[in-house]
């Protein structure tokens, strides 16, 4: 009887100490859900792949020598270590002058909006990241069956036998890389998930995406510029991009130079004149106007905000 009176007693306590414990769902920022093709190439002299489009995305990188890439209407030079992100349904090639380069490259699924924060740019990957490409190009070779130098290569083929999660192991190794990619970007820490349209349609979220490229820029994103990079009229745009973000084109811009504003503001190496100049506003005082109607507080207020909220 004493025995069994000790054993429940036991158990209500343990009950109510795991009662006590509550869980912290763990948030994927970066998904990515399928691969398409793993490569590695070596190029000869004077090397050009054909142009090509699809919808998923492509991440290039130089392992040695140089390259040079198209990516819709702009032409960048890869040297020795640096990368670059193709985004969806972007036209793009690569191809080699006068010169010798070896590439890993890998094409991908992901709704993953942060992306965009990645693409038109040269990136340059870091110890870490080199080591998780390597694990992918070693992991490919052991899982599948075809050549990772095959040009036309259009669907991976799986060996019959494989090593225990190595799906996994590339999945993991590929969204660590970008994750570890967007820390490294200026802009990324203080966005919000609104910033990078995570709940918006391609269309819009490319639309960001144009917008997000030139938030350093004092050249101004058009209208215009956004219904010809897009392929639709400016009046399906403006209508389009209403709908989903309850925003109109400049409204959204705006927005997304205030979040900037926020960013450049905490690090605190510029004065509000320079921040005003390097997001391209006529003046310090719009650009202070602008700030208090989207955030509710002048710069200079915000400043200080940030500095209480650090004091220990």
């Amino acid at each position: 009887m004493l025995a069994l009176c000790l054993k429940m007693k036991y158990n209500s306590v343990m009950n109510k100490n795991n009662n006590a414990f509550i869980k912290t769902v763990l948030k994927s920022q970066i998904e990515i859900s399928a691969i398409y093709t793993i490569h590695y190439f070596r190029y000869g002299k004077n090397f050009k792949f054909k142009k090509e489009q699809h919808p998923f995305w492509e991440l290039i990188y130089i392992d040695s020598g140089s390259a040079k890439i198209f990516a819709g209407d702009k032409t960048f030079t890869l040297k020795q270590g640096q990368a670059f992100l193709h985004k969806p349904d972007e036209i793009h090639t690569v191809y080699t002058d006068d010169a010798f380069a070896n590439s890993a490259i890998i094409s991908f699924d992901s709704k993953s909006r942060p992306l965009y924060l990645l693409a038109d740019k040269i990136l340059r990957l870091g110890t870490d990241e080199k080591g998780l490409l390597n694990k992918i190009i070693s992991e490919a070779k052991t899982s599948y069956s075809d050549k990772l130098n095959e040009l036309n290569l259009v669907k991976m083929t799986k060996k019959s036998l494989t090593p225990f999660g190595s799906d996994q192991i590339i999945k993991n190794c590929a969204e660590l890389i970008m994750i570890s990619l967007l820390r490294t970007q200026e802009n990324h820490p203080m966005l919000d998930e609104a910033t990078l349209g995570q709940d918006y349609s391609p269309f819009v979220s490319g639309v960001i995406g144009i917008m997000n490229e030139k938030l350093d820029s004092s050249e101004q994103v058009t209208l215009e510029e956004i219904a010809q990079k897009t392929g639709y009229s400016k009046s399906f745009v403006k209508t389009k991009f209403k709908q989903e973000t309850g925003k109109s084109v400049l409204q959204y811009y705006i927005f997304l130079k205030m979040q900037k504003a926020k960013i450049l503001i905490a690090h605190g190496n510029l004065s509000i004149t320079e921040i005003s100049d390097k997001l391209g506003f006529s003046s310090v005082h719009y650009f202070c106007r602008q700030f208090k109607l989207n955030t509710d507080m002048t710069p200079t207020e915000y400043l200080h905000s940030i500095k209480t909220e650090n004091l220990l």
